[in-house]
């Protein structure tokens, strides 16, 4: 992957034709601006200019070329945007990951989507149905819902038609070999909701049974089976919708079915997903982290839902993740109560509480009568094990006195027993690193500083001359560097976007409001840096008062004056 696939891939793709897939623009003179896809801002402040190729989020901080743009919306690596961004330009890489093989199960499972949807809208009574969920009409189009027919054959025949191979078809998941020879249809007489990956691809499907024949037999629901595509441990429904809500609301809903998933999006929890024909895995919890590190979890409230919650609440704790869990009423899943009473959904979310108290109200509940023995047993078997995987210790001595005052005893007696708790065998303890590229790095300051110095440069040259000589000398105090060396460091990519961002923000304005703003922003930091290291030096001299190192003292004091001097220059020259 070289340069030139990403210059090829410039020429053929503009920024607006990648950010305008994700962000409604309008246009603003030279540039065009929107609603931050970032955050939940009222007011547009960010702006994408096409001559430049670049973006910037003012109320995020977020800026650079179109590559950057996918990395930051799709929280995915440099690779990742390339190969996004190469398959959407037509360009091929030839390290690309899909094989042609690939690239024609994804055209047949497209393809065997498409032809359910078609079967779906000519059957009334499955629409009909739909409708009675509660789903409107927008979202089953939106979901790209559609019907598997009630017969051995027909899938396997339309793709065939469509000159697919038994082997392709076969490797979809969508027919199985017979015994004898020959393949029948995996999916018959269910309603299919077709799994998308995080790129917005079909991969599998899920079949809901579908007759109206009461003793027709078979499981409710059947999953696309492994495949090149589809992995149910990496596929959560709903979430190529979902992950610029999760990012914005900043925690992550996950239910059981896809009915859920569905119904909450509609009215606006887009950021609700689903697992799939398994439990909650590390890959989904990666997926989830990519954008938040907040879970609320909607299980229904029977005991298989209470063990499934348990499962989870531990894969994320293993994490290091927070989790709530939204109560729902017994025998309702997130489906019903949206259809019945949709408020009642947002007042859920909001009265979601923290696992453990959950675990508590439901112990409470079921046990009104219950004595310390078994309040005490419920605790060191059941609880503990969750306490044990939180990370921080405060929150632990938090929860273990609210423990303490659950069970009766004193909060040290509770701390003691803690103490010699050894987890079960069987948790997995393991840590997972946000990727280098999203960790926020505290160099607002210099990056701020840089675009301001480019902007002088490139749009007041003349003005600026005369005042370089003070920017200079500041920047040479305060990071006791050239502010060519610092330049350098930059690449031309990064200085074009850094003088982008400062243009956008400085249109129409005067010099002097300009070269304030640097001044300044450079004088904070300058004041900032000498009073981290006064307050290091008055450290050391007070270790060498108690050494009774004179010179050492003497030389240290010297210092502590000059850097004194130079902190009230700068407070003082207003």
């Amino acid at each position: 992957m070289t340069t030139n696939h990403t210059d090829l891939i410039k020429e053929k793709l503009s920024i607006l034709d990648v950010v305008g897939s994700y962000v409604s623009l309008e246009k603003a003179g030279k540039t065009w601006k929107g609603k931050s896809p970032f955050t939940n801002e009222k007011t547009p402040s960010f702006f994408v200019s096409p001559d430049k190729g670049f973006f910037y989020c003012f109320s995020s901080g977020k800026g650079g070329d179109m590559f950057t743009f996918i990395q930051e919306i799709e929280r995915v690596d440099f690779r990742s945007a390339l190969s996004l961004l190469a398959e959407k330009a037509g360009v091929s890489l030839e390290q690309q990951g899909d094989t042609d093989k690939t690239k024609r199960l994804f055209s047949l499972i497209d393809d065997a989507a498409k032809y359910y949807e078609v079967h779906l809208r000519k059957d009334t009574k499955v629409v009909e149905y739909l409708l009675n969920r509660g789903l409107t009409k927008q979202t089953i189009i939106d979901f790209r819902i559609g019907f598997a027919l009630d017969s051995w054959s027909d899938m396997y025949d339309f793709l065939k038609r469509k000159k697919y191979s038994d082997e392709e078809i076969e490797d979809a998941g969508l027919t199985i070999k017979k015994e004898k020879g020959g393949y029948y249809d995996r999916f018959r007489s269910r309603i299919m909701f077709p799994l998308f990956d995080a790129q917005s691809r079909i991969v599998g499907f899920s079949g809901r049974i579908f007759t109206e024949n009461p003793d027709e037999k078979g499981a409710k629901y059947v999953n696309s089976p492994q495949t090149v595509l589809y992995d149910k441990s990496k596929i959560l429904y709903g979430y190529h919708r979902a992950k610029g809500d999760i990012s914005k609301e900043d925690f992550c809903i996950i239910t059981e079915g896809q009915f859920d998933v569905i119904m909450a999006q509609q009215i606006g929890s887009v950021n609700t997903v689903a697992v799939s024909g398994t439990g909650l895995t590390d890959d989904h919890i990666s997926l989830v982290k990519r954008f938040t590190n907040n879970l609320y979890l909607a299980f229904d409230s029977d005991s298989a839902g209470i063990k499934a919650t348990k499962r989870s609440v531990l894969k994320a704790y293993e994490h290091g993740m927070k989790v709530k869990v939204i109560a729902l009423p017994e025998g309702k899943d997130p489906a019903d109560i949206i259809k019945a009473t949709p408020p009642l959904w947002h007042v859920l979310i909001k009265d979601a509480k923290d696992y453990i108290d959950f675990r508590l109200d439901v112990y409470v509940t079921s046990n009104p009568n219950s004595d310390f023995d078994h309040k005490y047993a419920f605790v060191t078997t059941e609880i503990f094990e969750f306490v044990f995987l939180l990370e921080s210790q405060v929150v632990q001595d938090m929860i273990l006195q609210k423990l303490a005052l659950f069970v009766g005893v004193q909060a040290e007696a509770m701390r003691k027993d803690f103490s010699s708790f050894t987890p079960q065998e069987t948790l997995v303890f393991q840590e997972i690193k946000t990727p280098e590229t999203f960790e926020k790095k505290d160099n607002l300051d210099i990056e701020d500083m840089i675009g301001s110095y480019q902007l002088l440069l490139n749009s007041y040259a003349t003005e600026f001359v005369e005042d370089k000589s003070n920017i200079d000398e500041m920047i040479l105090l305060g990071y006791e560097r050239n502010i060519n060396d610092i330049i350098n460091e930059f690449d031309t990519t990064k200085l074009e976007m850094l003088s982008f961002k400062m243009e956008t923000q400085y249109a129409h304005e005067k010099y002097d409001r300009v070269y304030d703003h640097l001044y300044q922003t450079l004088k904070k930091q300058c004041i900032k840096i000498l009073n981290k290291e006064s307050e290091e030096i008055s450290r050391h001299i007070r270790s060498k008062e108690q050494e009774k190192d004179q010179e050492a003292l003497f030389m240290l004091i010297k210092k502590s004056q000059e850097i004194r001097r130079k902190i009230d220059h700068l407070i003082s020259n207003e």
